[in-house]
């Protein structure tokens, strides 16, 4: 089963998504589900996503986002969201302005997402809000949430990230808009069952990001642990 770990759907200033638009492209190349959640800029809701799965059941599957400055009202849309199926959280500590690893702030979120079970996606290029040694320190506070580094630290942190993600159990490292020399380098170094493959749609040429797997993996049963088997694995689901 190919699952997309990583797509938006709505409006926002300079970009769009339909459900529509993202099946059909995931039909194009021939993958099977889709993780979406909403663009995060501004004021984002996640309602989109709701319309969205009344769409496609059986191929979206759907994650919110929530601002952690939000506070008490973040955590409570987690849980409203958690009661209606939703399997995971979208952060984004530089549009946002924290510290993926403040504990006042960033810890409730996190105490939320493991008590229902979900999981995280986080922005994770080389920035200071979301460097890798970020992602450690919230990580090793909740071993329990496996959480997603999304772009592996692109470009600058790269390294770091890899570092992190062989040291931290519960980090995974997931691959949209990452150069394919990267991502090979994540398969190598790791092993394929701590990578996950993403696209980061609608910002992407989709067919590419989807084939570049091929070179980064290095063998038929990488590839299918790559492009859909660990994420499968990390939501629990069968089919």
């Amino acid at each position: 089963m190919y699952i997309d770990a990583h797509n938006h759907l709505g409006v926002r200033q300079g970009a769009s998504q339909t459900a529509a638009e993202l099946i059909a492209k995931i039909d194009l190349v021939g993958v099977d589900r889709a993780v979406v959640f909403p663009f995060v800029e501004g004021d984002f809701d996640n309602d989109v996503i709701d319309e969205a799965i009344a769409q496609a059941p059986d191929r979206l599957i759907p994650f919110c986002a929530v601002n952690p400055w939000h506070q008490r009202a973040a955590v409570d849309e987690l849980y409203r969201r958690a009661e209606l199926g939703y399997r995971g959280v979208k952060l984004h500590p530089t549009l946002h302005g924290y510290h993926l690893s403040d504990p006042e702030l960033v810890d409730p979120v996190f105490a939320a997402v493991r008590e229902t079970g979900m999981v995280v996606i986080c922005h994770g290029a080389s920035d200071l809000y979301n460097a890798p040694p970020e992602f450690a320190r919230i990580a090793l506070r909740f071993p329990e949430v496996p959480l997603l580094m999304a772009h592996s630290g692109t470009f600058w942190s790269h390294d770091q990230a890899v570092e992190v993600a062989r040291d931290v159990p519960n980090i995974f490292l997931e691959t949209a808009r990452v150069p394919v020399f990267e991502v090979a380098a994540s398969v190598r170094e790791l092993g394929p069952e701590k990578v996950v493959w993403g696209t980061d749609s609608p910002f992407v040429d989709y067919d590419m990001e989807f084939t570049k797997m091929r070179r980064a993996a290095d063998s038929e049963a990488a590839h299918e642990m790559v492009v859909g088997g660990n994420l499968a694995r990390i939501l629990g689901l069968t089919s």
